[in-house]
């Protein structure tokens, strides 16, 4: 019996030091991913009316400032360009928005939207854009990165880390 009792205490002893030798000394939490692109200046979050007209955006594609205060683009791909000021909207709320241009032949853009599916987070959005001065262009509220050929692990990483982290928790 003694043998019994001796063998429960040690059992109990090892499950403790090791629980705190896991504390001290296992793997350390982290955080989240540090966000990717140029950090744009910021041009404010003014929400305007839909007609109102506001200074020009000091990008393109633009990564803050002057957006309507009504409605959101959504999340998803496009086929065809919301306005600026629609998905600038979505971008404050947290949206990822990978941006090509417009002209692209079928088989990159198809290349670009197997990047976007891969990353399985919801807030983003896949759109053509005219004017565009790359091929792909990646947007959040804040920052920019622009991509002279299509990067397949650059752009799902670029929507993992930049997800969901607009000044405001709100849908796209």
């Amino acid at each position: 019996m003694k043998i019994f009792f001796a063998s429960i205490g040690a059992f109990v002893v090892l499950i403790i030091g090791l629980l705190l030798w896991s504390i001290l000394f296992g793997p350390t939490p982290q955080g989240p991913r540090a966000l990717m692109g140029e950090k744009m200046p910021d041009e404010g979050a003014a929400h305007v009316a839909r007609g109102q007209t506001h200074a020009d955006y000091n990008s393109n594609p633009p990564t803050s400032g002057p957006h309507w205060e009504d409605g959101v683009a959504g999340a998803g791909v496009k086929t065809e360009q919301d306005p600026d000021e629609l998905i600038l909207h979505s971008m404050e709320h947290g949206a990822v928005v990978v941006w090509y241009r417009a002209d692209l032949p079928q088989g990159e853009v198809e290349q670009i939207r197997a990047a976007f599916d891969a990353a399985k987070v919801g807030k983003k959005i896949m759109t053509p854009r005219a004017g565009l001065d790359v091929p792909i262009a990646l947007t959040s509220w804040g920052y920019l990165l622009k991509l002279d050929v299509i990067d397949v692990e650059k752009i799902t990483e670029f929507i993992l880390a930049n997800n969901d982290r607009g000044p405001e928790k709100a849908p796209i």
